[in-house]
């Protein structure tokens, strides 16, 4: 399969290098080191002094050719953070929302991931966290602190 060339043409040169493409050698250095939703790294570029214009062709051609994806940022995302604190859906969404993602990629993904049984055993990890830690004292406490992880009353045994 022939790789096909991105409709983006470099916006313009200095010393025979375009910024286009120092511009999108820096986004995928970013990318090689995790994944990015497309604000992440439109907020990096810019701190490195690359125009807006430039920033959003690489962009553009960064997810034509998949090496920026919505999809897996958000899947890295929630797989990365439960593993370091579970959180329910509702508290993933918006720590999505706030780096910036997709609502609709957002909301599709997690629905996908948070299964219920997915949903029962990050509760049981979060719950075990809190009785570790000492946060919950009785189970109304206990289900208060769930609760505010992002988790349901339904979701919490």
């Amino acid at each position: 399969m022939e790789k096909q060339k991105s409709k983006v043409e470099p916006t313009r040169t200095e010393d025979g290098s375009s910024f286009f493409n120092r511009c999108f050698d820096q986004a995928l250095r970013y990318l090689s080191l995790r994944e990015h939703n497309r604000k992440e790294l439109q907020i990096k570029l810019r701190t490195k002094d690359y125009d807006a214009k430039t920033i959003e062709a690489v962009l553009d051609s960064l997810e034509e050719d998949g090496s920026l994806s919505e999809e897996r940022y958000v899947r890295s995302f929630v797989r990365s953070s439960n593993k370091r604190h579970p959180e329910g859906k509702s508290v993933v969404l918006m720590r999505l929302a706030q780096k910036g993602t997709d609502r609709q990629v957002s909301e599709r993904v997690v629905t996908e991931i948070y299964t219920s049984e997915y949903t029962a055993e990050l509760a049981a990890q979060a719950r075990a966290l809190l009785e570790k830690k000492g946060r919950a004292s009785d189970v109304r406490q206990l289900r208060f602190e769930l609760s505010k992880l992002g988790f349901r009353l339904s979701e919490i045994q």
